[in-house]
């Protein structure tokens, strides 16, 4: 946590005890205060049965981190978390020390040069469209890190509360008490979304449900999104009352996909809404159709597995797998993302044995692994991305090509790799020092410690190099990357101690 939220917190604790011990809550709250909640609550419910993080615990954040929307980030930016923006970054960025907006961090790096960038690398932070665009990126954090995997589909907000500060989001104690105050002061709680009784306090109305002022029709979609593979078909239920009321339900892209009755056909790659309207109510369902994909995932259940082939990627949608999801399907790995918070019973019955559960640290698919009796890898990557040296460390010797592919796909990015010549690489090759590996617009210069000739293995010919460089010709090793790798025991000098570790990777 930066400096300046430490003093903000300090702040906002003083203030809070004032607000809380002589403003009840009952009492008209000041009007920027009704206003926040009234704008930003509703963003949070819709947040949470979107993306399954708990709406009063998000609200409150929102909160204190900008100061009930009246923060220069928050009026400037519409940055309501205080989230920092960097390389990887492929929105629109606040730079605070000369308070600009950006249209992409490229643009910010064109107009300013890479001198000013590194110089002030602590001032430029995420901008969005919307408030709303700020809560979902904020879930998203919560929900693509690692770090904050016990906050997903977390519905006790003194658990999250507590949770956050473990987490490492911030080393301040008080913040914990912060927002669980926060909560209980404002009842914050009314806010969270009902999941028909597994999580929330309040039936918030969904947002593909709608009913006319006078309650004479409501109108319903069974789906508010649905991820398709070309080729798939998929049932949706249209809800009218009176169902006597005359409505219409078509597709805004029949190219993408189409609708037949009830049934929701992928035709072509792409987006597209389908509508349902009656007289003046509309809702919709947002269709995603991607070539490949592997399945559906229908409001983050991921319902059928299409996939074939040995290994099998739960796609990064998915937040719950229900049972018989894989039925038909046989493979040797399934590798679930962190994504995934719930996971019926029986899920891999009609795969029968002989196959791993992988995840990359998702203590739920350990704990289903664990409780059924199923193999499982947990894949710790410790991968790192520096954005400005432009390098990746952590990755290990005799890394394939495939697991880092199979690791972001999980994560719902795409990435490019590519040999040191900048050839792309196949699957089964193995990723080594000197290979560029390109993510969110960003690309980055391996290290792979050990590997000082690029192979991505420990052989002799790294031993070869090693004694040539160590004899006095730099020219065996003439890259940084290269210099890094063979730095073995990581003590910022290159001795025959690397040698002899070098030589011990690949003979114990």
């Amino acid at each position: 946590m930066s400096s300046r939220k430490t003093a903000m917190l300090l702040a906002m604790v003083l203030v809070l005890a004032f607000m809380v011990s002589a403003v009840p809550v009952s009492v008209a709250q000041a009007s920027y205060v009704d206003d926040f909640l009234a704008t930003v609550g509703p963003m949070c419910t819709k947040d949470m049965r979107d993306n399954r993080i708990l709406a009063s615990f998000t609200l409150a954040q929102a909160i204190w981190e900008s100061g009930w929307g009246r923060s220069t980030l928050a009026t400037q930016a519409n940055n309501l978390f205080g989230i920092r923006a960097y390389s990887t970054w492929d929105g629109k960025v606040y730079d605070r020390n000369e308070c600009v907006l950006y249209n992409s961090w490229t643009q910010l790096v064109n107009t300013k040069g890479q001198s000013y960038v590194k110089s002030y690398s602590l001032s430029f932070w995420r901008a969005y469209d919307s408030w709303q665009e700020s809560v979902n990126d904020h879930s998203d954090l919560f929900n693509r890190s690692s770090n904050y995997a016990n906050l997903r589909g977390n519905f006790d907000y003194k658990s999250c509360a507590t949770l956050i500060v473990q987490d490492g989001y911030c080393s301040e104690t008080e913040y914990t008490g912060v927002l669980i105050n926060l909560i209980e002061s404002y009842e914050l709680e009314k806010y969270n979304y009902d999941f028909g009784g597994n999580g929330g306090s309040t039936a918030t109305p969904a947002p593909d449900v709608q009913t006319d002022p006078n309650g004479a029709k409501t109108i319903a979609l069974s789906l508010s999104s649905l991820y398709m593979e070309t080729g798939l078909s998929y049932g949706i239920t249209a809800t009218v009352t009176p169902d006597t009321a005359p409505y219409t339900m078509i597709s805004t892209n029949s190219n993408i996909v189409s609708v037949s009755g009830n049934m929701l056909t992928a035709v072509g790659v792409g987006k597209a809404d389908i509508v349902l309207n009656s007289g003046s109510l509309t809702v919709k369902c947002a269709v995603t159709v991607k070539d490949n994909y592997g399945g559906i995932v229908a409001d983050g259940a991921f319902v059928r597995c299409t996939a074939d082939g040995d290994e099998i990627t739960v796609p990064a949608e998915a937040t719950h797998i229900p049972a018989n999801a894989f039925e038909g399907i046989s493979a040797s790995k399934v590798i679930v993302g962190n994504g995934v918070v719930s996971m019926d019973s029986g899920i891999f019955d009609d795969m029968g044995g002989g196959f791993t559960l992988c995840s990359y640290g998702n203590r739920v698919v350990s704990d289903y692994a664990s409780a059924n009796a199923i193999a499982h890898i947990n894949i710790n990557t410790g991968w790192s991305l520096d954005n400005a040296s432009s390098l990746v460390s952590g990755i290990s010797l005799y890394t394939t090509v495939e697991l880092i592919n199979a690791y972001y796909k999980a994560q719902g990015l795409t990435v490019s790799l590519a040999d040191s010549k900048g050839n792309p690489l196949d699957n089964t090759d193995y990723f080594g020092t000197g290979s560029t590996l390109t993510v969110g617009g960003a690309s980055y210069k391996a290290i792979i410690k050990g590997d000082t000739d690029g192979n991505g293995i420990a052989s002799t010919a790294d031993l070869l190099t090693l004694k040539g460089y160590l004899g006095g010709d730099d020219s065996y090793l003439p890259a940084r990357p290269y210099r890094k790798a063979a730095d073995f025991n990581g003590d910022e000098r290159i001795t025959t101690a690397d040698y002899l570790a070098i030589f011990r990777s690949f003979t114990a």
